[in-house]
């Protein structure tokens, strides 16, 4: 689906142990807005509001990139990177203008 320089909104639900749902708003290929819920845990607990902020303007094909490095000194279970990244690539494709 081509969006160009729209902003889109992308839903996504992955299982893969846990569960993981990410809501996803797009300016373009970038990131504006992330959501990340789901059945897992993460060490310190605030850390995902510092990956949700982290990703913000990043584009998506940077993604598995920045999620990998601020993932690094964090304890998490009920997820892997990859799945996480598969999160967001779905919403990606599964976006809609709004």
């Amino acid at each position: 689906m081509e969006i160009p320089n729209g902003i889109s909104k992308g839903e996504s639900l992955v299982k893969g142990g846990k569960l993981i749902r990410v809501r996803v708003e797009f300016q373009g290929n970038r990131i504006k807005e992330i959501k990340i819920t789901g059945d897992f845990f993460l060490h310190p607990e605030d850390k995902i509001e510092d990956i949700e902020n982290g990703l913000k303007n990043v584009p998506i094909d940077g993604v598995r990139k920045k999620l990998d490095e601020m993932l690094r000194d964090t304890e998490y279970l009920g997820f892997t990177l990859d799945t996480l990244v598969q999160a967001v690539e779905e919403a990606w494709k599964r976006r809609k203008r709004i």
